[in-house]
């Protein structure tokens, strides 16, 4: 898994899957799989409130964390094509401290040896100090899938 950035204010993380693109789909899209996955730390609860990727269609994520606050993610898919394609924009909720600035990330799904190349490009970070923990957070996320691809293609 790489993480890289060709402009200090996105985030562009890499890794490898061996499952089928459509199966790596499926986890970034269907709520009791996100579930499983979708945080950078097992301290951390992910529970999805809505999820329609589709076009237009609205997400919401709550992220609970050790010390009992609970935070939010919303946003809006702007593209959905399964096995191939995730574009959707990402807005923390209060209380955390970048609630409201507006985010876009791009998700492509490449078949390649076997398996599944994802490419994670978040763009529209506003500063170093919210760009880091993003980078951190979606390494850690994406290293977290790993488990859940093994199991579901045993």
């Amino acid at each position: 898994m790489a993480g890289r950035a060709r402009n200090p204010m996105e985030v562009l993380c890499d890794r490898w899957y061996a499952a089928q693109p459509g199966l790596v789909y499926r986890a970034f899209t269907e709520p009791a799989l996100l579930e499983r996955w979708f945080c950078p730390s097992p301290d951390i609860a992910v529970r999805v409130i809505e999820c329609e990727p589709k076009p237009g269609g609205r997400y919401r994520f709550l992220f609970h964390f050790p010390d009992s606050r609970v935070v939010p993610v919303v946003g809006e898919y702007r593209a959905a094509v399964p096995g191939k394609l995730l574009i959707f924009t990402w807005t923390w909720e209060p209380p955390d401290p970048w609630a409201g600035v507006v985010t876009l990330v791009r998700v492509d799904f490449e078949e390649r040896k076997g398996g599944t190349q994802v490419h994670v490009h978040h763009r529209q970070l506003t500063t170093d100090e919210m760009r880091k923990p993003h980078q951190t957070g979606w390494v850690a996320t994406l290293e977290r899938l790993a488990p859940l691809m093994a199991e579901l293609t045993e």
